[in-house]
């Protein structure tokens, strides 16, 4: 069913979640007091919106804090464990991958040194892939559930249509490297995991 601004109930309903999982992620723990002024949701929007993210693990109580002269607030916040990424970055002498949860709590690190060939592409993008099977099977964490994984490399990083991410490196010998079809070759993740490859400074900073 369509409203008079072509948005269906699902697209309104998936706009709710997104306005409280974001003022959750950012500005959390709250109470459903507090969601509503945040996110501009009334008060009966807001507790249909909590009971159904709390029913999809997404988020959950985090304590509670005084109100003043009702009952305490019950304070929420997004689950940590409902998501994971992964991080990687191309250094100049080890390739270094993370798992963090939603709150970018560190759960498992893998370091890979960079020999003679540090920055053979072939030798890279094998140092990923297998860092990235480590990190998961340690946390024991589904490669599937995943978010994404960030990659910060050394160059310039080209978004491609057909190719995906691909990287120009003069200080490195890398020419139009397409590094994200090479990491999709004999990955441990699923296509339904996304990549987001960009310069290392830019990731950083970010």
């Amino acid at each position: 069913m369509a409203e008079r601004n072509g948005r269906t109930v699902r697209d309104l309903r998936r706009a709710n979640r997104t306005a409280v999982l974001q003022r959750l992620y950012f500005d959390g723990p709250l109470s459903r007091f507090e969601l509503g002024p945040a996110t501009g949701l009334s008060s009966g929007s807001v507790s249909n919106v909590v009971a159904d993210l709390v029913a999809d693990g997404l988020v959950e109580e985090a304590g509670s804090v005084d109100s003043d002269g009702g009952r305490p607030r019950t304070l929420l916040r997004v689950a940590p464990g409902s998501g994971h990424m992964i991080g990687v970055d191309v250094g100049e002498t080890r390739v270094r991958i993370e798992l963090f949860d939603l709150t970018l709590t560190e759960l498992a690190r893998a370091e890979r040194p960079l020999g003679q060939r540090r920055y053979d592409v072939d030798v890279i993008a094998g140092h990923i892939r297998d860092g990235v099977a480590e990190v998961t099977e340690s946390a024991g964490v589904d490669p599937g559930r995943l978010l994404g994984v960030g990659i910060g490399v050394p160059g310039i990083v080209e978004h491609t249509p057909e190719r995906g991410a691909v990287v120009h490196g003069q200080t490195i010998g890398w020419d139009a490297v397409p590094l994200e079809e090479l990491l999709r070759a004999g990955s441990p993740l699923p296509d339904t995991v996304r990549y987001f490859i960009d310069n290392g400074a830019r990731t950083l900073g970010q």
